[in-house]
């Protein structure tokens, strides 16, 4: 999951198409503060460069970024960290803390060179050990234990499993080499078009280990100690309060173009409608919008904005509970389903209707993709939609009264995810006369910790989630979502007791195979074959995709919108105060 920009407009673990594979031979550069080009608007005095960002939590679940994944804690993390390779505004991947970087002919090795006299906020020199050491902590079992995904992003270095899994102490001088303070060589264990798409995510990023060796695992409570120090990103910590907030600062030390806003501080809040109040009454510069305010927000033109995210919302059902490993009855919910209804009416219009699992935007984007049993439109099909429920309890030796009484567990942040879950069991209802769906409002951090436990688990049978993309690769939905062993896969797709278990298998290793495929064009298409599999299972249930729908001030210069709602640390060398 990638980090916001819009803090208060989403809970959970975001385009241009661009070239999966390119090697750039340098981009970037050292820099500072410039004021705005002519024609743009006059800055502020540098006492008002202060930006205000509520954030819709009541913490950051962790400010580490090898351990960060949700993405309030990936937009702190952005501000502080940064590593080898980024993703500029196009959403291409580019070099960062690297000047350049190759590949080996075989994919197997790649060489980064740093930028010359990189430093830590707090002025220590940054080398090529600090990269590797980085990395391999990442993949240590402490770390890899506290939340099993370095291995998602990290898991094709070689050694990187044995190393998360304890069976060697490091793979630094293995599959991460140092020949020199300037040059990092990485080797994989095989060709992938989506590994430096995957160093781009935090579990990569630089952090200084003497501050973690004199602090250990609250070594991020001390980010602020020393001036700020522990990251080598635009910003540093100037006060970190559990309770409200971060106040971030520009790092003099920064290696890219410096910041010039004096402050950003991302405080801590109840929820959207807390922080749409604030905004109306000046104290926050942007506010994501509550659906029943959305009309009168579009009418602030100069402050209104709208983006397609590259973000699919989703019901998860899990495998492992019965009847939902039947796909007749999988088929029956979905296909009962009016998407546009539920868009349109229970969101506001905050969100585009979809039978994809991969969102538009992204490569490998399959215009020809049905929804499960051939129909097209996002409305559904109420007769075919009988007609499978029908089969499928047949073939389950059920009724209607026997149907099992079954859980729908979502996040009670949102007074939309109530309406829409009771709104899509009035559907089921209706249309298959299903009267033991019930709705489960829990935290949202109930809901991460449930999600996560349930591989070969039947404690959470149907849920409501989302996925924001960590890079532009079909992969990060594919495999990453549904391969046998990956963290994401908890619908169980694969590994269950149904009767299309060996199909499902069959789909995981032709996933992987796509995966390590050279040729782009018959890899998309190896994808799409995939995908509209996965649709028929229901693997997911999709339901729409977001869109990024927020106020921002009109004072506020330079901020890029793009698909993935993430803003590149170089940008904040052009996001300014304007004078107001």
């Amino acid at each position: 999951m990638r980090s916001p920009r819009r803090p208060g407009t989403r809970f959970l673990f975001s385009l241009l198409c661009l070239a999966v594979m390119l090697l750039l031979a340098g981009c970037g550069g050292n820099g500072s503060s410039t004021p705005p080009k002519t024609g743009k608007p006059a800055m502020a005095p540098q006492g008002q460069q202060v930006y205000r960002t509520p954030e819709a939590v009541t913490d950051l679940k962790s400010f580490d970024p090898a351990l960060s994944t949700d993405l309030a804690s990936i937009g702190a993390v952005d501000m502080v960290f940064t590593g080898l390779l980024a993703e500029n505004d196009q959403l291409q991947v580019i070099p960062q803390l690297a000047s350049d970087y190759s590949a080996s002919s075989d994919g197997l090795t790649y060489t980064f060179h740093l930028r010359p006299d990189l430093k830590f906020s707090d002025g220590t020199q940054l080398t090529s050990a600090d990269v590797a050491y980085s990395i391999d902590r990442a993949l240590s079992p402490d770390v890899y234990n506290s939340n099993g995904i370095s291995l998602t992003y990290l898991g094709l270095i070689k050694g990187a499993a044995d190393r998360a899994n304890g069976k060697t102490g490091s793979i630094i001088g293995t599959g991460i080499q140092t020949p020199d303070t300037n040059t990092v060589v990485i080797h994989v264990i095989q060709p992938s078009a989506y590994f430096l798409e995957a160093l781009t995510y935090p579990t990569s990023y630089i952090v200084e280990r003497k501050v973690i060796d004199q602090w250990g695992t609250k070594w991020t409570d001390h980010l602020s100690d020393n001036g700020g120090q522990g990251g080598d990103g635009p910003f540093k910590v100037l006060e970190y309060n559990h309770s409200t907030g971060i106040t971030f600062v520009p790092n003099a030390n920064y290696y890219g173009p410096k910041p010039l806003l004096q402050k950003v501080i991302v405080s801590f809040i109840k929820d959207t409608q807390t922080n749409y109040l604030e905004y109306q009454a000046g104290q926050a510069d942007e506010t994501g919008i509550p659906t029943a305010d959305n009309p009168q927000a579009m009418k602030l033109k100069d402050q209104f904005h709208t983006v397609p995210q590259l973000a699919t919302y989703y019901y998860g059902l899990n495998y492992l509970v019965k009847p939902l490993d039947n796909i007749k009855i999988r088929q029956a919910l979905e296909l009962a389903i009016d998407k546009d209804i539920i868009v349109q009416h229970v969101l506001g219009g905050q969100g585009i209707p979809t039978n994809h699992i991969i969102p538009s935007g992204m490569p490998g984007y399959d215009t020809g993709l049905t929804g499960p049993d051939g129909v097209t439109s996002t409305k559904g099909d109420t007769t075919k939609a009988r007609q499978l429920f029908t089969e499928g309890l047949q073939e389950e030796g059920l009724t209607l009264a026997t149907f099992p009484t079954i859980k729908f567990t979502y996040s009670n942040a949102s007074e939309d995810n109530t309406n829409e879950v009771t709104t899509v069991i009035q559907m089921w209802q209706q249309v298959l006369g299903i009267t033991t769906i019930k709705p489960d409002p829990v935290d949202t951090s109930t809901l991460f910790k449930e999600i996560s436990n349930t591989t070969n688990n039947t404690s959470l049978a149907m849920w409501k989630g989302d996925w924001y993309a960590d890079y532009p690769d079909p992969q990060d939905w594919i495999t990453l979502q549904f391969d046998k062993g990956t963290a994401s896969n908890n619908q169980n797709y694969g590994q269950n007791h149904s009767t299309d278990a060996a199909q499902q298998q069959a789909q995981q290793q032709q996933m992987e195979q796509a995966d390590a495929m050279n040729d782009q064009t018959a890899r998309m298409k190896a994808y799409n074959a995939i995908e509209q599999q996965l649709v028929n299972d229901v693997a997911w249930l999709p339901m729409h995709q977001a869109t990024s729908t927020y106020l921002l001030k009109a004072y506020v210069i330079g901020v890029v919108d793009n698909a993935q709602d993430l803003t590149p640390p170089n940008d904040w060398g052009s996001i300014y105060i304007a004078q107001h």
